[in-house]
């Protein structure tokens, strides 16, 4: 709804004018990978045992950043993973791990095929998304779909991407971000319970219902 909502508001677009259709992902995240392909995966990319997970452009608006920042405040053992497309805020992202001695600790990557992507997901431990601004939030379909808890944050949409046993938090709460990725680790003890719900709730964004909505809207117009 935060697209519909936008339209309104700087397009001045009549809101009774738009019906929102969700999309989904693709089914390809929910596809369990073998361990054999986790392991040359994990060989390929040189990727830690323990790490969280960040997916998307890496850009100003995606704050990354602050999941950089909560890593200082989190066990030595666990990694950050970031993937996407990079741009000049991958700079002050790489300055702020130098100056504060965590580059074995953070893995930047692009480029990285979905096939393989699956394989990253299937591997981590929590799916970070900090963002200010997203239209809706597809990565966090992925992760949920990969079975992976959510932490993301408030002020956009991703509540409607995640649903409500992912967690949020402000994007400059950073002592928040800690205590929901701690909430989230592999050891903590509803871990399990919102995943199960959060693959519940994102059942309502299967492609096949969106095309039966995409259809039925078409439907709706051809015969008012």
């Amino acid at each position: 709804k935060r697209t519909k909502q936008d339209i309104v508001e700087f397009g001045h677009f009549p809101a009774d004018r738009i019906d929102v259709i969700y999309q989904g992902c693709n089914t390809q995240f929910r596809q369990s990978v073998t361990k054999k392909e986790k392991e040359e995966i994990k060989e390929r990319y040189h990727l830690p045992d323990h790490f969280l997970l960040c997916v998307g452009t890496i850009e100003e608006r995606k704050n990354m950043l602050q999941a950089v920042n909560a890593l200082i405040r989190l066990p030595a053992d666990l990694h950050l993973v970031l993937i996407g497309r990079q741009t000049p805020y991958v700079e002050k992202i790489k300055e702020f791990i130098v100056a504060h001695d965590l580059v074995t600790r953070v893995h930047i990557l692009h480029g990285v095929p979905n096939q393989d992507l699956c394989a990253i997901y299937q591997q981590a431990e929590c799916f970070v998304y900090p963002s200010r601004y997203e239209g809706f939030g597809i990565p966090i379909l992925e992760a949920i779909e990969s079975r992976l808890p959510v932490v993301a944050a408030t002020g956009s949409c991703l509540e409607e991407a995640g649903g409500p046993d992912s967690l949020y938090v402000s994007p400059d709460d950073v002592e928040g971000l800690v205590a929901a990725i701690t909430k989230s680790l592999k050891n903590s003890d509803d871990r399990q319970r919102r995943i199960l719900r959060s693959l519940e709730y994102v059942r309502r964004f299967e492609n096949r219902s969106v095309a039966r909505q995409i259809l039925e809207e078409y439907e709706r117009l051809l015969n008012p």
